[in-house]
């Protein structure tokens, strides 16, 4: 854990997945499942819950025509987060920087009191960002700020 009030420098750098919910895609989805050891029929219950899924939009009375639901997890049901968290866990995996993700937001944190620690920073950022096209999930471009603190 950092502590601005060591005397040093903290760089904070706030993320925000795009559309977050609804772009998680589902075959990847299932991947991660197993390898949190989710198999046998738990894991069939978890595909046919994705996978098959149509929608339409109604407006003023009219409605669309059925499409199919490519991504996401299922807004409303107590599944939803819970998918939606063992999608994105393992991005903290990837970083060294101390990292703390809430729903879609992500923060970065790291104390940059050398050229050094601000390389190490970058490289962390480059490393979400191999995450995010790894596994299909973008960042909203006009959603990140960066915050120092310190002198």
């Amino acid at each position: 854990m950092i502590e601005v009030t060591s005397g040093g420098d903290v760089d904070v750098v706030y993320l925000e997945l795009a559309k977050a919910f609804d772009s998680v895609p589902h075959n990847p989805l299932l991947l991660k499942l197993e390898s949190y050891d989710v198999k046998g029929t738990l894991l069939e219950w978890m595909k046919n819950f994705l996978i098959g899924r149509r929608q339409l939009v109604m407006v003023a009375g009219t409605g669309s025509q059925w499409a199919p639901v490519l991504s996401g997890v299922p807004r409303g049901s107590v599944l939803g987060p819970l998918l939606f968290i063992s999608y994105i866990n393992d991005m903290q995996q990837t970083v060294s920087s101390f990292i703390y993700m809430y729903a879609d937001d992500t923060k970065v944190v790291r104390e940059v009191t050398t050229a050094r620690n601000c390389e190490e920073l970058q490289a962390d950022l480059d490393s979400i960002q191999h995450w995010s096209e790894k596994w299909q999930m973008k960042f909203t471009s006009s959603k990140y700020w960066i915050m120092h603190l310190g002198q």
